[in-house]
């Protein structure tokens, strides 16, 4: 049953916003970070009081005109989901290597980051706002697609601008076309997030379509790749949109072969803050994982740190989730 109320709250003049908690028939409190609504004008909360757990679900199906390719995706709803069909204004996160963030029997060597249990735990306690996860899975074709250069070393890569087309102009409005999503009627930018390969075209992505992405996430990414391209070109001087760049999370290992590119990340890292200006802990933000290999556990284990850089609620950062 869909339900509307409105309520009155009388605050200082000095507050420019409040926090709230809505409680249900004085028994349930919603669930979630604490509402924060402004002061001077009407603010309206999607509240939910009962689902704890989000849940994900696998869709076929999606072609890419622009590779000649189909594949499956993962879509994660969150808790309220389906709890308060109101509700629309999630953040959309876009993430590469569906098949490995959720299910260990799809996963690459059996492992799966187990993403829902992250974000079901951050959201519910009100430490980030509320994520969904459009996912699609990978293809024979990975490397190719997650590069958006030809290596010469590796003899591949190049197809990465064709497979972000793909992602922002096929694969986003087929999942509206086909209903799997409720998208609001003018929806906020996505953000994008991957590992490896997938944290390099991320970065890519946040980099040179800065005007189609709120925030990029970089975990493990194989800057390496065609020489350190991503350092020494697409960060070159004046390659920086004219558009505001969005949040940019990078972080890295420092075990297994390349000490998991420590190396490379804390050089692109360096010429994010000297270069350009980006603030640690504000527009960037820098993990370093002490004893983090190169693969989907470790990975999975840390996904929460960017999930609180890049999404956290504004009550969590007052300290009061």
């Amino acid at each position: 049953k869909k339900e509307k109320a409105t309520a009155v709250i009388d605050c200082s003049q000095s507050e420019k916003s409040v926090q709230v908690k809505v409680l249900l028939n004085d028994d349930v409190w919603m669930i979630g970070a604490n509402a924060v609504i402004s002061s001077s004008s009407p603010s309206t909360i999607y509240p939910w009081f009962y689902s704890t757990q989000g849940r994900y679900e696998v869709f076929d199906g999606f072609y890419s005109p622009q590779l000649n390719n189909t594949r499956a995706a993962v879509i994660y709803y969150p808790p309220s989901y389906f709890e308060n069909t109101l509700k629309t204004d999630y953040e959309v996160l876009i993430m590469h290597d569906g098949q490995n963030l959720f299910n260990a029997s799809t996963s690459f060597l059996g492992i799966a980051w187990q993403c829902q249990d992250t974000l079901d735990t951050l959201i519910v306690e009100g430490g980030i706002r509320e994520v969904a996860v459009l996912a699609p899975y990978n293809t024979p074709d990975r490397t190719d697609e997650y590069t958006y250069s030809y290596d010469p070393t590796e003899q591949a890569g190049g197809k990465g601008d064709d497979y972000l087309d793909f992602l922002f102009d096929s694969f986003l409005p087929d999942v509206e076309k086909r209903g799997l999503f409720r998208f609001p009627p003018s929806p906020a930018l996505p953000s994008m997030l991957g590992s490896s390969l997938g944290g390099l075209i991320s970065c890519y992505a946040g980099w040179t379509r800065s005007d189609r992405l709120s925030a990029a996430g970089c975990m493990s990414s194989s800057f390496w790749w065609n020489s350190e391209d991503f350092l020494h070109t697409v960060l070159k001087k004046g390659a920086r949109p004219s558009a505001t760049p969005p949040s940019i999370y990078v972080d890295s290992g420092t075990a297994g072969p390349g000490q998991d590119d420590e190396a490379e990340t804390k050089a692109v890292l360096a010429k994010l803050e000297g270069q350009y200006g980006m603030k640690l802990n504000s527009t960037v933000f820098y993990y370093l994982d002490e004893g983090g290999e190169h693969n989907e556990k470790y990975w999975g284990d840390r996904f929460y740190i960017p999930m609180l850089d890049l999404f956290p609620s504004e009550a969590y950062l007052s300290g009061m989730p």
